[in-house]
């Protein structure tokens, strides 16, 4: 039986596409009948919600221990993803995320253990200073990287990082937690929320800069005035909600916001059914953080719903335009609410993208096909010897 090791900087029930990421690929490789092992911190949830997710998982995990010192924290960090190597002696080793990288470098540096970077975006935004040149040395140890996006991929390149071979393999989502509910279900939350006959803008991820939440909020005034009936609700960990309301009161567009805060699946699903019209307009930001891919809009997709999302990063692959959805520029308030009233004003243009939406996710954009590229690459570098 092979043995693959994940090291991922996340990992659920907490929120997060890099854990996302790694608990779909590490749960796929074990329904494969690989020997799977996980060492991921599990930082965003409660510790009894966390034993009840772990209790049910069908590979082993090891947590990564959290310390007030940075470095105490390290240290640990590393006794125990060492220590799991010695004892797992895996096949194949998957880093996911900037410090899970660091690490496995390192570690692997004395082990003859072949293993594969996972680019997300983030790793690669810095392309200066310390952090920049210790991803780069890292990242060009690794045997082989596999990024979420061309977009990701680009700045991999960019930064240097192109010793090991790397390939795009987009991500995907879950299809047997995301799908379209019945609309008579859909209609009973909608009344329930006191939406009926609203158009409901729904965005789903940290309230934070880089989400770009901020961009929808400025463009609420332009779309009011032609079409005041519109919600636009936010789930996720609401780390700038006060700010954002505080802008929102200023633009007299505050009783149009809702945030939701972090949900479980069971409410999520419903929020994808339930809302009109995805829109996720992310960010790049001065220190060179961006977004990778986009799960949330695939998700949304299995739901059935169009999307309008942020041109020039990783977001861009995750909608075909003018076919899924629509691109817009980035940090572009008014080109942001031009594009949502053209899906507002159109119900057939908007009920056509929803329709090739779902049946392109459907076709290819679940985990399952997902897990399958991975498979295939994976077998294929265990033929090699190193």
């Amino acid at each position: 039986m092979k043995r693959i090791l994940f090291i991922s900087s996340e990992f659920p029930p907490g929120p997060g596409g890099i854990g996302t990421h790694a608990f779909q690929l590490a749960q796929y490789h074990s329904s494969q009948g690989w020997n799977v092992h996980v060492v991921s911190p599990q930082n965003y949830a409660e510790e009894k919600e966390i034993a009840a997710f772990n209790a049910n998982l069908p590979f082993r995990i090891s947590r990564l221990p959290s310390a007030a010192s940075r470095l105490l924290q390290s240290m640990l960090r590393f006794q125990t993803i060492w220590r799991v190597i010695r004892s797992f002696n895996p096949h194949l080793v998957l880093a996911s995320g900037s410090h899970a990288i660091w690490v496995t470098a390192i570690i692997l540096r004395f082990h003859k253990i072949p293993w594969v970077l996972v680019g997300h975006g983030t790793e690669f935004g810095v392309q200066s200073g310390i952090r920049a040149r210790i991803t780069r040395l890292a990242g060009n140890q690794a045997h082989m990287v596999i990024c979420v996006s061309r977009y990701t991929q680009k700045a991999l390149l960019t930064l240097g990082i192109n010793q090991p071979p790397s390939l795009v393999i987009h991500n995907g989502a879950d299809h047997t937690r995301f799908y379209h509910l019945p609309d008579h279900e859909v209609a009973v939350f909608r009344a329930t929320q006191a939406v009926e006959g609203q158009f409901v803008l729904l965005t789903v991820g940290s309230v934070t800069n880089r989400k770009g939440q901020e961009v929808v909020i400025k463009a609420l005034p332009r779309i009011i005035r032609e079409f005041p009936n519109v919600q636009y609700w936010m789930a996720g960990l609401p780390n700038k909600q006060s700010e954002l309301e505080a802008l929102a009161r200023g633009l007299g567009v505050d009783h149009h916001l809702r945030f939701w805060g972090r949900i479980h699946d069971e409410s999520l699903l419903m929020l994808y059914n339930a809302c009109d019209l995805f829109v996720m307009t992310s960010r790049q930001l001065s220190d060179g953080d961006f977004e990778g891919y986009g799960i949330a809009v695939i998700e949304a997709a299995l739901c059935g719903k169009a999307a309008v999302v942020s041109d020039n990063s990783g977001l861009a692959e995750a909608v075909q335009h003018d076919y899924t959805g629509l691109l817009v520029p980035q940090n572009e308030p008014e080109q942001t609410a031009e594009a949502i009233l053209v899906l507002i004003k159109d119900p057939q243009k908007r009920a056509q993208f929803e329709a090739q939406s779902r049946m392109n996710a459907i076709e290819h954009q679940t985990w399952e096909q997902v897990g399958a590229r991975y498979v295939k690459v994976f077998n294929q570098l265990l033929t090699k010897e190193y």
